[in-house]
């Protein structure tokens, strides 16, 4: 029993992804920078283009991760449960909900940056 115990505290470590990506979020949201220079905010290459470019980022950027981050840590949830219930190894299952979480972060810049590039081409009406 206390072996099950120590595997679920461990597995709550992929929970780590989403919880930043709802808190980075809700902070964005909260206090949205207006000064591109300052180097805050939602920062990418693509949000640097403009200032337009840097609006439109720093309003849809904390809604994306927001949501994403809501989704990530449902999926992690149920990995988990998945996972313990199989009886894989706490290392795989952490190795597995850490790529998953990593990816998903990548994913969510990416998403974001696609989202802004189609927004300044006028592709994009939201």
């Amino acid at each position: 029993m206390a072996g099950m115990i120590g595997s679920i505290g461990m597995l709550l470590q992929n929970f780590i992804v989403p919880l930043v990506m709802i808190l980075v979020g809700n902070m964005l949201r909260k206090h949205p920078v207006s000064d591109m220079r300052s180097h805050n905010g939602y920062n990418t290459p693509v949000s640097r283009r403009s200032q337009a470019h840097w609006d439109y980022a720093q309003k849809i950027a904390p809604e994306i991760f927001i949501r994403l981050g809501k989704y990530l840590l449902a999926a992690e949830a149920v990995l988990n449960v998945v996972l313990l219930l199989a009886r894989v190894s706490v290392g795989w299952a952490l190795g597995i909900g850490g790529g998953i979480g990593i990816a998903a972060l990548i994913g969510g810049f990416y998403y974001t940056d696609l989202k802004i590039m189609a927004y300044m081409r006028g592709e994009d009406a939201s």
